[in-house]
């Protein structure tokens, strides 16, 4: 018999990694290696920042069936470390009449419903009346959802790493790994000093997936997108404190979204896909101005007072499969190497996935609904596939 030198090893370390080895070790897993090929902590991928917005809205019931074991694993760890990783600020969602937007926001209520959470469905009256901070002068279509808020996705990692570390949870920062090679027995894990041998192996490199499993035959075309955030220093800090003021999305041809001041004394505001399609080798840390002067813009015309001056812009890259759906499931052809995708919007389910990741490795499947999720599915077995990016 093969004998390993770890139960499993966790490539990667950030949101889902670190939350894979801590659920790894409360599943009583004693010998978790965990692969880091930047410092832990470090900046190049998607899980550090302040913020993540959290909510119960979505466009289908597949993520809707999961949203609360995420809000439900969030406090358990607040709670199991004391580090507050969730703040509940209350949310609104704005899509205008007549717009895709309000389409959306249609189909986001519909899943609520279904899932029995609580909102309101509103119009410029509920808007103005909840956050007069806005300015909407066309008929718009609103929802307010009390649950919405943000997770602190730096602290929450942090927090992970270090009940796995007092757990015996090993980790190795500053190690590349190179190549999986599938035993009978085990998996072993070709890293640039040395090998590791491990019975089971856990995915979670973000934008670096396809080139840790390409030697072990991986096709699913992950494409990586240069995003961008950017802070900006109110006005008037009292209009957009958390209390005052909520985490929001806009929905349109272009998805904007934000949030109150947290981390920084500055609200932050983004979009969702910028369309700057990169590689892990060709995107750049620096801040694209006409991406800055996009968030500023919005914020000029429907949020005049939070836009005082930039505090800072930073980019980030999104991993996406073909059809932007998590990746949570054995990989294929490879039943010891479960494979964790967060395609560009993981952050607030990070905690969730973690455990997922670990009934996988431990119990050979899931207590949650991951079907729609699966590694075999056909936008990630179909080579004729046509990416979507949008959700």
């Amino acid at each position: 018999m093969t004998t390993a030198d770890a139960q499993t090893v966790v490539i990667g370390a950030g949101a889902l990694g670190s939350a894979a080895a801590y659920w790894l070790a409360e599943r009583g897993q004693t010998d978790v290696v965990v692969l880091e090929q930047f410092d832990l902590g470090h900046g190049n991928g998607a899980s550090q920042d302040h913020s993540r917005a959290i909510r119960h809205s979505y466009h289908d019931n597949a993520y809707g069936r999961l949203t609360q074991a995420a809000y439900d694993n969030w406090d358990r760890l607040a709670t199991e470390s004391g580090q507050a990783v969730l703040l509940r600020t209350g949310g609104v969602e704005i899509g205008l009449r007549g717009t895709v937007g309000e389409e959306m926001i249609g189909r986001y209520r519909k899943i609520l419903a279904d899932q029995g959470h609580p909102f309101e469905a509103g119009d410029n009256a509920l808007l103005a009346e909840r956050y007069p901070q806005f300015r909407v002068d066309e008929p718009a279509t609103v929802t307010f959802q009390p649950d919405m808020g943000l997770v602190d996705i730096g602290k929450a990692g942090q927090t992970h790493r270090a009940l796995a570390a007092a757990s015996g949870v090993t980790f190795r920062p500053r190690t590349t790994v190179t190549r999986l090679e599938s035993l009978d027995a085990a998996v072993r894990v070709h890293t640039g000093s040395g090998s590791l041998l491990a019975r089971h192996v856990v995915v979670t490199a973000g934008a670096w997936t396809d080139s840790v499993l390409a030697g072990a035959g991986q096709t699913w075309r992950t494409t990586v997108s240069q995003e961008q955030v950017a802070y900006f220093v109110p006005k008037a800090l009292r209009q957009f404190t958390p209390d005052v003021f909520p985490v929001w999305g806009w929905y349109g041809p272009t998805l904007f979204y934000g949030f109150p001041i947290h981390g920084e004394v500055a609200v932050k505001i983004a979009r969702d896909m910028s369309g700057r399609f990169v590689t892990t080798s060709t995107r750049s840390f620096d801040p694209v101005p006409e991406e800055t002067a996009l968030l500023e813009g919005f914020l000029r015309e429907r949020l005049p007072d939070a836009a005082g001056f930039e505090l800072y812009s930073k980019t980030c890259v999104y991993d996406m499969p073909p059809d932007r759906n998590f990746v949570l499931g054995t990989m294929p052809g490879h039943p010891r190497v479960v494979v964790g995708i967060g395609a560009g919007h993981a952050g607030k389910f990070a905690g969730l996935f973690g455990e997922i990741l670990s009934e996988l490795v431990v119990a050979g499947r899931s207590r949650y609904p991951i079907a729609p999720f699966a590694a075999d599915r056909p936008a990630l077995t179909d080579p004729s596939f046509t990416p979507v990016f949008a959700l």
